[in-house]
Order: structure tokens, then C-alpha cells, then sequence
């Protein structure tokens, strides 16, 4: 296997980065007036909604939203171009902008939100929609250029802040500020949407005509294949780092193409206002209690599936004529009668399911649900299986034990709808345990995989067909395989706790040592003391007394005894002082020497980095001893000391240092990416040897804040080997990472940092699983939302 391609970190000319400036500079200063143009269209729209309504109480409320926005419109033309330069010069983009888009929105976030919020988190979803198709050509040609000044050879979408995104970002924030009624923030920005996307395309084109004018060459977009489909289940597992951002604008670009018109016409279309209603347990109340919905009810019962072409028939004459008076009252009459008539020919002609098949299953419990609130259940479960089971990620054994527990989930969605509500709840533990579990296997050949994958079938299988009432049975089960997975790695556990136990005192020691580093540094006796004593003070012996503190207190005779060295070592080292006084340093020296070894090796400093620090003092000191004129040139061991905000320490780096038996307990993994053995224990760099910081690649920024139990493949030995994160220390120093047989190794964040900026260290998944598949049943719930025109 070949060692993976690095990703270089970008490099940016000082002439592409004034091109970068400037074309940030130009969006900013061109938002008051795009701001304007805004207004003026909204204005417009609510003045020819208000001509148009015969109804006074609407007429009011338009004139009086014109009113308003008339009022605010000085304060928004302001205010805009200082919210797009924040968004423009966000450490991380627009992102983390308030707007929740078609690919943002969570499912959790749902239970949180009211109808006002649903209603405005869609509208700004449409406005976003309307902008990206109307500047799809000149965004994509822009989006070449911008990654081009950016350093990058290939397109990044999400590099370029300019994207309509970050202008709905902008226009939101701004928005909100007004405190205007939430009806009218709706109603201005549907209104907005137009011309907004008409201004920005007339933007996009400018300032492609200007970085073409300045000889920027375009990148180049790098598509994954299968990248147009509207599944894109793990774009990371099927391309490379590079391409991951491409991959994310095509699912984003999928999501928002538009419907089959029959989809925008279904009155069973799961929008993001019935998923709100059915996690805030409005929809649970029982029987449908309004004619439509009894209709509804009674139609998904009898036409929802079709088993039987005599009862589609029967039921459809009978049933129809009430429920026909219903919804002309609700001006639902044509829709409902072309979804009836499709569905009634789809079940002349669609084959019936074997008994025993989860369609099967399916069709018997939708013709039993008493609500809106079973019904939208069943299809929530229905829809979330479906995205785990296309997991790329999983292996496909593991995909289709996760189908057949759909029957036994749509069962327990009937009885107990805390499953969508609540993370903790058994069912969602379990399905998440079993498919993060098998994150430790990369193949079905993998070592161990056979046996996990039989332990899941022997205590799974009889819950695919089991009667569900309750939780129980999950959290029976899911007790089961957590008690076999932990026979497995329990010879391996107290090795992973000694591990952590280790790191974490080392941590303490190194906070503690920069904390005495720093007031050392300040001392004012280190002035005119050569930079070799004063990094040895500041690293090596600032490990010494740190540790002493820890191990036996702050006044204890040991930390004490190495704290009285400080002054004596610089007053040694101190050209004028020692000069005028060789009688005292010789006295001196001798009891210097002992107190040195003995503080050492309390850390087990590396006997040969001792020998070489007593070897250059002991040359200072012979300087000192020696007649002034043999000493006129100064020794090339004691150069001038640098200032204390040159000097660069362990902590402040994100790489402490580690002692020998640490990282031996830890399997600590040197800065070379070695791990280290017993006789490499020797090479451990040493506090005073420092290195400037590894900065990660653009497209490794996500990876950098992964959770813990994430699964990474991390490139050692000529090949990838799986493993999770399972440990980060308190402050974020030191990472413990475990493989899934209890193997563990340990590395510092500056190591972790430019593993992952050169490719050698990759993110698999750092999200629950079973949270990831309810998002994409809510960006589903959004995109219907989106494109529902009634």
C-alpha cells in the first residue's frame, strides 16, 4: 500500500491576497445599495399585495408591514454591509451563521422551535434557493476563481465567503435586529428573494470579469463520481479530503433541485412543520377529531398501500363522497382527488409483498394507525432506517441487520414516541452502539468482524420479529452486546485507563511547569545569562519542580531544595557576576552538579540530554575561570539570550513533552509519527527544543474539532489502522486513541494537527449515527417544505 497523497497548506501570493481584499471590499461596500434595491422591491411587493386584497384586515397588515420597513430602512442599509464584512471575515464562513438552510437543519433543533420559526427557517431556505439558481452558472465560475487567489488547485465551494449564503446569513441577522412582528421579517424576506438573487449574479459577473482582467487562473473542480445523485451517504469514505467540500455542494445543490410536481401535491408530504408538530407532541392526541382529518386517516388506512384491487374499489366508492365535502371546504379537492386516483392505480398494479417482508410489515401497520401522529411515525422510522442502511460507512452485513430491525422500530414508534425525542431512549442507544461499534472494522475481512457480526445476529434476531409494547426488550439487548464487547476488551482496559492516568498527570506537570517557565523568564538576575541556562531553567528544570509540586506539595524540602538552585545556577552563569567572584563559583559548582542529577532523573530526563546540558555549563564556567584575556572572544555555548516572546514553550505549542516511561505507558507516538519503542526512547525531544506550529490544510479545519469516540484511520506503518478516539486531556494537549483491540497510542495536538494536515490522519465519523439519519429525514421535511407551493 503507498503512503497517502499530502495536502500541502495552501500558500497565497501577496498579489492574489490584495485580489482577495479587494473583491471582499467591493461585496462589502456594494451592501448599502444592494440593501436598498432590496427594500425597494419588498415596498413594492407589500403595495401590490395590499391593491390586490379585498380583505381590510390584509390590506391593513400590508400597509402597515410597508410602514414598518419604510421605518427601518435607514438602520438596514446601514447595518447590512457591516454584517456581510463579519460574515467575510469569520474565521470559519458564514457556517456559523444563524440560518439553518436545506442541509443545516437538525432534527433535534426541531422540538425547540415554534411555528413562527419553522415558517421563517423555511422562508429564508426558499430565498436561499432562489439566489443559488438564478446565480448558478456565474457562482460556479466564481467559485474557480476564488479558490484560485486562495491557493487552492482545486475547487473548495465553502471557501468562498461571497456565496449567496452568507448574503441570507447577513439579511437575517439584520432583519431580526428591526424586532419587527415575525409575520412581517416573512413577509420581507419572501419578498427580497427576487432581487436578490438578480443583484448578485449582476455582482458574480463583475468580479469575474475583474479577477479575469488580472490574469487568475481558474481552479478546477474535481467531481466525485455518482456525485449528482441525490444520495450522498459518506462523501468522505468515497473521495478524498480535497474533494469532500465539492462533494458537500453537490448534496447541497442535490437537495435543492426541484421535485417532481406530484411530490409538491401529495397532502401526506412530510414537511418541517408536521416533524415540529409530532416532536413538540402536538399531532399525539389521539383520534383525528376534524372531518379532514378523519378522511386522512381512513384514507392512508384503505388507499395508502392498496393490497387489494376489490377493496380499493369498494372502499373508494364509499368513502369518497363525505370526505369530498370536507375538503371543498378546504379548497383540497383537486389535489386529494389526482393523489387518490394515483395511489388507486398504483395498487392495481403494484405486486403484493411476500407476508413475512418488512414492506409487508409496513402496509399492516399503516392501515392501523388511530392518527396524523402514528402515521407521520411510521414514515420518520421508515425514512431514517433508509439512510443508515445506505450508509457507505457501514459494511453491508451490518446495513441489513439495521433493516430488519425496522419492523420491531416501527412497532416501538406506535407505543412509545420518546424514541424521536429523546438520545437517551434504548432503541436509539442500541441502534447507535451496533453501528459505531462496527466503525472498528474497514471490511468484512477484518480481524474480528466475523465474530462481532455473529454475536449481533444471535441476540438481534429474535427481536426483528418480536412483539414490541415498550423500551424493555431494546435495553435487554442492548445490555447483552455491551457486556460481550466488554469481555473482549477487558484484559485491555486496565492498560487504557493506566494510559489515560499517565497523560493526565503529564498535562498537570507540563501546565504547571510553563506556569514557573514564565517567572523565571521574568527574574531580572537572567538578564546577561547565556540562552542555554535559561532554556534549561525554562524547560527541563521548570518539569523538575513542577513535578516535585505534584508528587510531594509546593513546600515540600524536595521542591524547595530545586527552587534554591534557580538563583545559585543563574548567578553562575552570569559573566560579571562569577568573573568577580572564582572563589565563590568553585565552592559553588560542587553542589550544584549533585542537585542537578538528582532533579533530573526524578522525570528520568534522558541521561545523554544531561550529560550535554552539564557539558556546555561546564565550558561556561571554565570561560569564567580563565584569565580575561584568553576569553576575549565570548564562547560559542553561551550566546546572548533571546527575548522571553521569542522563545516558543512546550504548552504554547500544543506539544508538551513527555517523559520516557510516559510515553512508553501511553504507546506515546513521537513527532516523526513513529511510535516509540524502548530503544527509541533516547530521541524524545526535549523541552527546550521547540518547532513553530503546524498549520492544518483548509479542508482538514472540520477534522480538528473531533468529539470523542470518533473513528479516524490514521496512516502508520506503510498501511491505514482504524481507531477511535477515546481520551483528550482537560486542556486539550493530548490525545489517547484506541484500536478495537485495546491497542492504544497517544500523541500531543501539534502531532495530531500535521497528521491531519498532510493526510495521514482521517476522520471516518465523528456524529452519532442514528442523529445523523434523523437530520436527513429533516433536510427532507425541509426540501418538501421548500418546494411546496400551496
Amino acid at each position: 500500500m503507498s503512503e497517502p497523497n499530502s495536502t500541502s497548506n495552501r500558500t497565497v501570493s501577496p498579489r492574489n491576497a490584495g485580489l482577495y481584499r479587494a473583491a471582499l471590499q467591493q461585496a462589502t461596500a456594494g451592501g448599502e445599495v444592494l440593501m436598498g434595491k432590496l427594500i425597494a422591491s419588498a415596498r413594492s411587493s407589500l403595495q401590490t399585495q395590499e391593491s390586490a386584497s379585498r380583505d381590510l384586515r390584509e390590506r391593513d397588515a400590508f400597509a402597515e408591514s410597508a410602514a414598518i420597513l419604510r421605518r427601518h430602512e435607514q438602520q438596514l442599509c446601514k447595518s447590512f454591509p457591516q454584517a456581510l464584512l463579519k460574515i467575510f471575515t469569520a474565521p470559519e464562513g458564514p457556517k456559523k451563521g444563524a440560518t439553518v438552510s436545506a442541509v443545516d437543519v437538525h432534527f433535534d433543533q426541531l422540538e425547540l422551535m415554534d411555528e413562527s420559526q419553522v415558517q421563517s427557517t423555511v422562508t429564508l431556505a426558499r430565498v436561499q434557493q432562489s439566489a443559488n439558481l438564478v446565480t448558478e452558472g456565474g457562482l460556479a465560475e466564481l467559485n474557480t476563481l476564488i479558490c484560485s487567489v486562495l491557493g487552492m488547485e482545486r475547487v473548495q465551494p465553502d471557501a468562498n465567503v461571497l456565496r449567496p449564503e452568507s448574503y441570507v446569513n447577513a439579511l437575517q441577522e439584520v432583519v431580526e435586529q428591526t424586532l419587527a412582528p415575525h409575520t412581517m421579517q416573512v413577509q420581507w424576506y419572501g419578498a427580497m428573494a427576487e432581487t436578490l438573487g438578480r443583484e448578485l449574479r449582476i455582482l458574480y459577473a463583475g468580479l469575474i470579469k475583474q479577477l479575469r482582467q488580472e490574469g487568475v487562473v481558474a481552479a478546477t473542480y474535481a467531481m466525485p463520481q455518482g456525485a449528482g445523485a441525490r444520495r450522498v451517504t459518506n462523501p468522505q469514505a468515497q473521495v478524498g479530503r480535497a474533494e469532500y467540500a465539492a462533494v458537500q455542494s453537490n448534496l447541497a445543490a442535490a437537495l435543492n433541485e426541484a421535485p417532481p410536481p406530484a411530490r409538491s401535491k401529495d397532502p401526506a408530504l412530510l414537511t418541517l412543520d408536521k416533524l415540529r408538530k409530532l416532536l413538540s407532541g402536538e399531532l399525539a392526541s389521539g383520534a383525528p377529531t376534524s372531518r379532514v382529518e378523519q378522511f386522512a386517516a381512513q384514507f392512508s388506512r384503505q388507499y395508502g398501500d392498496g393490497d387489494a384491487q376489490d377493496s380499493v374499489i369498494n372502499s373508494y366508492d364509499s368513502t369518497f363522497p363525505a370526505a369530498l365535502e370536507a375538503l371543498t371546504e378546504m379548497k383540497q379537492v383537486e389535489r386529494v382527488v389526482q393523489t387518490l386516483e394515483q395511489r388507486r392505480g398504483e395498487a392495481f398494479t403494484a405486486p403484493k409483498p411476500q407476508d413475512d417482508s418488512i414492506e409487508s410489515v409496513r402496509i399492516q401497520l399503516r392501515k392501523g394507525v388511530r392518527d396524523a401522529a402514528q402515521a407521520l411515525s411510521l414514515e420518520v422510522v421508515t425514512l431514517m432506517v433508509d439512510n443508515m442502511a445506505h450508509d457507505a460507512r457501514l459494511l453491508e452485513p451490518v446495513r441489513e441487520v439495521i433493516r430488519n430491525l425496522e419492523p420491531a422500530l416501527l412497532r416501538l414508534a406506535l407505543v412509545d414516541q420518546r424514541f424521536f425525542t429523546d438520545k437517551q431512549h434504548a432503541a436509539r442507544r442500541l441502534l447507535q452502539a451496533l453501528s459505531h461499534h462496527s466503525m472498528a472494522f474497514d471490511s468484512r475481512e477484518a480481524a474480528g468482524f466475523e465474530q462481532f457480526y455473529q454475536g449481533l445476529l444471535s441476540v438481534l434476531t429474535p427481536l426483528f420479529s418480536a412483539p414490541i409494547d415498550s423500551a424493555d426488550i431494546f435495553e435487554q439487548k442492548l445490555e447483552t452486546l455491551q457486556h460481550e464487547w466488554n469481555s473482549s476488551t477487558q484484559a485491555t482496559l486496565k492498560d487504557r485507563e493506566a494510559a489515560v492516568e499517565v497523560l493526565r498527570h503529564a498535562e498537570a506537570r507540563n501546565l504547571l511547569a510553563e506556569s514557573i517557565a514564565r517567572g523565571i523568564e521574568a527574574r531580572p538576575d537572567c538578564a546577561n545569562v547565556p540562552s542555554v541556562v535559561i532554556d534549561f531553567l525554562c524547560g527541563p528544570w521548570s518539569q523538575v519542580m513542577a513535578h516535585a509540586r505534584i508528587k510531594e506539595g509546593a513546600g515540600s524540602e524536595a521542591a524547595e531544595r530545586y527552587e534554591e538552585l534557580i538563583p545559585a545556577l543563574l548567578w553562575s552563569a552570569h559573566p560579571e557576576l562569577a568573573r568577580a567572584n572564582p572563589t565563590k563559583l568553585t565552592r559553588l559548582v560542587p553542589r550544584l552538579i549533585p542537585v542537578l542529577r538528582e532533579g533530573l532523573e526524578t522525570i528520568h530526563y534522558p541521561a545523554i540530554r544531561t550529560g550535554a546540558f552539564l557539558e556546555s555549563l561546564m565550558l561556561i564556567h571554565q570561560q569564567f575561570l580563565r584569565p580575561r584575556a584568553a576569553t576575549a572572544v565570548a564562547p560559542a555555548t553561551a550566546p546572548a539570550t533571546p527575548a522571553p516572546a521569542a522563545r516558543v514553550r512546550r504548552v504554547q505549542g500544543s506539544n508538551p513533552w513527555i517523559a520516557p516511561e510516559e510515553a512508553a505507558a501511553s504507546k506515546f507516538v513521537a513527532l516523526e509519527g513513529v511510535s516509540i519503542m524502548p530503544e527509541q526512547l533516547e530521541s524524545i525531544a526535549p523541552p527546550e527544543e521547540q518547532a513553530a506550529p503546524i498549520a492544518a490544510a483548509p479542508e482538514a479545519a472540520a477534522v480538528l474539532e473531533m468529539p470523542l469516540g470518533s473513528w479516524v484511520e490514521m496512516w502508520s506503518n506503510d498501511q491505514w489502522v482504524r481507531t477511535q478516539l477515546t481520551w483528550a486531556s482537560p486542556h486539550g494537549t493530548l490525545f489517547l486513541f484506541t484500536g478495537v483491540f485495546g491497542a492504544t497510542q497517544s500523541m500531543s495536538r501539534r502531532l495530531r494537527d500535521k497528521l491531519i494536515a498532510t493526510g495521514k490522519l482521517r476522520l471516518i465519523a465523528n456524529h452519532a449515527f442514528v442523529d445523523g439519519a434523523l437530520d436527513a429525514v429533516a433536510q427532507v421535511a425541509m426540501r418538501n417544505s421548500v418546494d411546496t407551493t400551496y
